[in-house]
């Protein structure tokens, strides 16, 4: 039988909490401020907390000294990219896995999953040898194809495990309410 908690407890138990929650936030608190202060102000001695002048020349620097726009863009094509192509490729997959397995179903899972503790450096030299063949070397393309690769596997089995969630019964009437591959 569980044991009461009392309401002392529990307030020490949540204060604990919050101070350390508050420990883990200051660094990134101590980053954001330290942004909006002049260089004089960030390296202060004793520091300044909350009381100096606000000022957003560190942003427009990094707007003035770089192409920020352009590296934005390339991170977002990347991702979305590399996400894309990842459930593209992931989907049919695991829903075969899931929906039609085979007597090695569970090896080529565990396979994949394998895959995850191979040292990158194991398939870099090959990769450099197709990008090089293809010529495809420092472009986007590469990029979103090796993380779609590193990412893959865990996509495969998180469908997969989702796949084998669904009831056989919501599939079945589906089919029996003409839903199917041929029309």
């Amino acid at each position: 039988m569980a044991r009461a908690v009392t309401p002392q407890r529990k307030l020490i138990w949540t204060a604990l909490a919050w101070a350390f929650g508050l420990m883990m936030f200051f660094p990134i608190l101590w980053t954001f401020l330290t942004s909006f202060k002049t260089e004089a102000t960030a390296i202060a001695d004793p520091p300044v907390w909350l009381f100096f002048d606000w000022t957003l020349e560190n942003y427009t620097d990094v707007q003035n000294r770089s192409n920020y726009p352009k590296a934005l863009m390339n991170s977002i094509v990347i991702a979305v990219g590399s996400t894309l192509l990842g459930i593209l490729i992931a989907v049919p997959a695991a829903w075969a896995m899931a929906f039609v397995p085979g007597r090695r179903t569970k090896d080529v899972l565990l396979w994949m999953l394998s895959t995850k503790m191979l040292p990158a450096v194991g398939v870099l030299y090959p990769l450099v040898l197709l990008a090089k063949y293809f010529g495809i070397m420092d472009s986007r393309i590469l990029l979103v194809v090796v993380l779609m690769l590193i990412n893959l596997p865990i996509i495969v089995w998180m469908l997969y495990t989702y796949f084998r969630e669904i009831p056989g019964e919501i599939l079945e009437a589906a089919r029996m309410d003409g839903a199917g591959l041929t029309s």
